[in-house]
């Protein structure tokens, strides 16, 4: 063991390691980087500090980072403000660490001068694992950085010979772009898988009218866009009552609007007619019209025959079947019935609060409906429920 030790301590400063080529590569290695070649006195300007240590299964060099630390340095005549150290990156066999010092220089003697940063001393030792994992620690070695010069108050200091300033980046700049990058990939992923279910939403739209189960100009609307007209006569309705109170003909464009939601909540199926069709002024007013996308001018007429009793035949399968769906069907029958008593009684006595009051609970039904009927959504739901409905036929319980 003596002997060992008498050998590490004769190892020359220069020791070396082979890389993946088999080349030697310093064991320690150091690099400086100022933002200014040039700067005023008492402006800020940054020195970034990079270092490459080897690391082996067999050897490392351990750099002591005490004096490292902006705390510690000493850069006189400079002052050192602010710094930090970035995470290491690992590139075997060497680990890189950078640290970013925010200096500045005080004093009515350098103007017009030359001033040198001093050269930096990074003092470090050599670790080497020998058999039975025991690690021997060499003695101190010192890596000089040689000093460098900044003029103080002129374009260039006289010892430079390129006179363009020096873009520095640090580990931090690194981490700030892969962050950005790492966000932008994700982004391109969800934007990519919304792509792709547009897409199988369109195959699915093309079998079916390739199947004769749809065709291109039969006139019908999606239940979305549906849902959304009937959202948007609500409310009116729900605006008109409340500045110039409630009429018989409002309260029949509320009953429409609760009949088609109502048709929707429990999936009953719409009679949709082209706003082109011969129609009564009566029968026309009882039906929703809902504009055609892509088709200027074009309108389809959409009503339901959706009773509170039938709602509450259906409220029987839901409660079983789908329990959360309960609260949203309820609320639409309630304002379905007070609406039907009220235009379809007396008439003497409107109760005004009451019809409000449903009015406003139907406005956020309908806004339920709408974003459980886009089209995305509404195509996951059913895919789900169909492969609930196959697993209950595959291991019936």
């Amino acid at each position: 063991m003596v002997l060992l030790l008498a050998g590490l301590a004769a190892w020359p400063y220069d020791l070396q390691a082979q890389n993946s080529e088999g080349l030697e590569v310093d064991a320690l290695q150091c690099w400086r980087r100022i933002s200014k070649n040039a700067v005023y006195i008492g402006e800020h300007f940054d020195m970034i500090l990079t270092c490459s240590v080897v690391e082996t299964e067999t050897a490392r060099a351990v750099p002591d980072l005490a004096w490292l630390e902006p705390e510690t340095l000493t850069v006189s005549p400079f002052e050192v403000l602010q710094g930090e150290r970035y995470r290491d990156i690992v590139s075997a066999p060497r680990r890189f660490f950078q640290y970013r010092y925010g200096l500045r220089i005080i004093g009515e003697d350098y103007f017009g001068l030359d001033v040198e940063l001093p050269a930096l001393d990074v003092k470090y030792r050599i670790e080497r694992t020998i058999e039975g994992n025991t690690v021997v620690e060499g003695r101190e070695l010192t890596y000089v950085l040689p000093a460098e010069s900044l003029r103080i108050l002129a374009l260039v200091p006289e010892a430079v010979s390129d006179i363009r300033e020096q873009q520095i980046e640090s580990f931090g700049d690194v981490e700030a772009r892969l962050f950005r990058a790492n966000a932008t990939s994700i982004t391109a992923a969800v934007f990519g898988i919304m792509a792709a279910v547009m897409l199988l939403i369109a195959a699915v739209q093309a079998r079916r009218e390739w199947r004769g189960q749809a065709t291109a100009g039969d006139g019908r609307v999606s239940q979305w866009l549906v849902a959304r007209t009937a959202l948007s006569e609500m409310a009116a309705v729900q605006a008109l009552s409340q500045r110039e109170g409630w009429t018989i003909p409002l309260i029949s464009r509320g009953l429409t609007a609760f009949r088609v939601a109502g048709a929707l909540a429990i999936e009953s199926p719409l009679a949709q007619v082209p706003a082109s069709t011969s129609l009564s002024e009566t029968d026309r007013a009882s039906r929703l019209r809902v504009r055609r996308w892509g088709f200027a001018g074009l309108a389809t007429l959409v009503s339901s025959p959706v009773t509170p009793r039938r709602m509450e035949v259906a409220l029987r399968s839901i409660r079983r079947n789908c329990p959360s769906d309960v609260g949203l069907v309820e609320s639409i029958r309630q304002g379905l019935a007070a609406f039907s008593a009220v235009r379809y009684g007396s008439g003497d006595d409107v109760p005004a609060e009451a019809l409000s009051l449903q009015v406003d609970v139907g406005v956020g039904a309908l806004r339920s409906l709408e974003r459980r009927t886009l089209p995305p959504i509404r195509f996951i739901s059913e895919r789900r429920r169909a492969l609930k409905e196959w697993i209950g036929k595959r291991w019936p319980r």
